[in-house]
């Protein structure tokens, strides 16, 4: 029996979800983008260690993300609430 992660995962989008991720990819900050940015890349064809080369991270750190795409959506490139103090609220 095989442990470990698959050998390559592949996201084929239909239109819907390919626009709502290009627009993520534009307007969210950050990780978000990156995360989406996974996405679209598989979309296009590219395996993941290409996905990880073209944005600068290992295939390893890229695998999870596809995965919680594929689980959850749009919503899986989101972070998970953390424990611990809540940000302060700006002062006005």
């Amino acid at each position: 029996m095989k442990t470990g992660r698959p050998i390559e995962i592949r996201i084929e989008l239909s239109d819907e979800p390919r626009q709502e991720l290009r627009r993520l990819a534009r307007e969210a900050i950050g990780r978000i983008s990156e995360r989406a940015h996974f996405v679209l890349l598989s979309d296009q064809g590219k395996s993941v260690p290409e996905i990880g080369a073209l944005l600068g991270y290992s295939a390893q750190a890229v695998y999870p993300w596809l995965e919680r795409y594929l689980q959850q959506g749009v919503a899986g490139l989101y972070d998970e609430p953390r424990s611990g103090r809540p940000p302060n609220e700006p002062r006005l």
